[in-house]
């Protein structure tokens, strides 16, 4: 029985579209996991409260633009089932144009990115020196990360999400391997973690630009620049993103909040639950495989004005996404304190998380419904 639910066509395409998006995700936090497991291990609270503010820090930065990736899969989805081909184009190279100059910005704005963060986060001098550093040097791939947020967000409303997983593959391995050469071969700590970091994101989007560009030779439409810089679709596109915006500011804000707290508390506790953080980051991608299909099939079948596919693609995402976050529930009850010895070796760090795994069981039940709900009207 089961295996006949799970082939029917709107299951069927939900899952074809979400598997390669699950592994895709799951590769992204693993930049912000090797990045804690390698320093976690060289024996210093201090760098790895550094690495887990300096990650926030971009966390906040980048998640106000993740409009780039929604908006992009949102408006192209509807391009792609509506036919639009022309629009097509336009969508992706607005929203590359926009990443290219909101990250060019940041980079060179990024000197005065702590001293504006660290009355927020309420660092000790021990951790703010190195995340400073870190700051410093991964701003450098500010452009590309955020050109990222708009390739990757067109290949989804594309249904090219293999390409995707091979990216993130990519990108991610080679993010792992140049952590260990830099931190654990050539001792150099918190700067290791940046510059690996910056290469990564930086082969990241020359890679997927060869993608993107290639695609659109494929297809039989001409890119007129008038269209590109049309006012009236950059104000829409800024217009329909409005919403994302404050949504994903509110929620940076209080992740913000609640780094500086635990700062507050010590440069332990700030440890701890930059490790525990981890598990949320984790569960969040995992889940997301969903709503990011949900996003790009409600929107396709939006654009084609079917709206019995458009009500089948709602129903058959939310159930898999829903028995994705049970699942991981599960998998945190059970080995949740063998993923905390992991991530790091301090014993002082480990003994304290212990306190607060029962949360991060609890979380992805939660969280799935609200992620889904997020892809749902994104693609609407």
């Amino acid at each position: 029985m089961f295996a006949k639910f799970i082939e029917l066509p709107a299951h069927k395409k939900v899952l074809t579209i979400a598997l390669p998006l699950i592994l895709s995700n799951l590769t992204a936090p693993l930049l912000g996991l090797v990045d804690t497991a390698v320093i976690g291990h060289i024996g210093e609270a201090k760098f790895l409260g550094a690495i887990t503010a300096g990650t926030w820090i971009f966390s906040f930065l980048y998640g106000n633009f993740i409009f780039l990736r929604m908006g992009t899969t949102g408006l192209a989805s509807q391009a792609f089932g509506s036919k639009n081909f022309n629009e097509l184009i336009n969508i992706i190279l607005r929203s590359l144009i926009i990443g290219l100059m909101f990250g060019v910005l940041i980079l060179f704005m990024r000197n005065l990115i702590m001293p504006l963060m660290n009355p927020l986060l309420n660092l000790s001098e021990e951790v703010s020196a190195p995340a400073s550093i870190y700051i410093s040097i991964r701003a450098l791939s500010a452009p590309a990360a955020l050109m990222n947020f708009g390739v990757t967000g067109w290949l989804i409303a594309m249904q090219k999400t293999r390409i995707v997983l091979l990216l993130a593959f990519i990108v991610n391995g080679l993010n792992a391997i140049l952590d260990v050469v830099f931190v654990i071969v050539f001792d150099m700590e918190v700067k290791g973690v940046a510059i690996g970091t910056l290469i990564s994101e930086w082969i990241a989007c020359l890679i997927g630009l060869v993608v993107v560009f290639s695609s659109i030779k494929g297809i039989n439409s001409k890119i007129s620049l008038s269209r590109i810089f049309q006012k009236g679709s950059f104000v829409l596109l800024f217009n329909v993103n409005l919403d994302i915006f404050l949504r994903t500011l509110s929620l940076t804000i209080s992740h913000l909040w609640f780094i500086s707290r635990s700062s507050t508390i010590g440069d332990l506790q700030l440890a701890v639950n930059g490790v525990l953080l981890n598990f949320h980051i984790f569960t969040a991608f995992f889940i997301d495989g969903f709503a990011f299909t949900a996003e790009t099939l409600v929107g396709e079948s939006k654009g084609a004005r079917d709206f019995k596919l458009f009500r089948q693609y709602v129903i058959a995402s939310t159930f898999w996404c829903l028995l994705v976050g049970v699942f991981c529930a599960f998998i945190f009850s059970i080995f949740g304190s063998a993923m905390v010895g992991v991530l790091t070796d301090i014993s002082a760090v480990k003994e304290h998380a212990s306190k607060y795994l029962i949360w991060i069981v609890i979380l992805p039940v939660i969280s799935s419904v609200s992620y889904q709900l997020d892809g749902i009207f994104l693609g609407a």
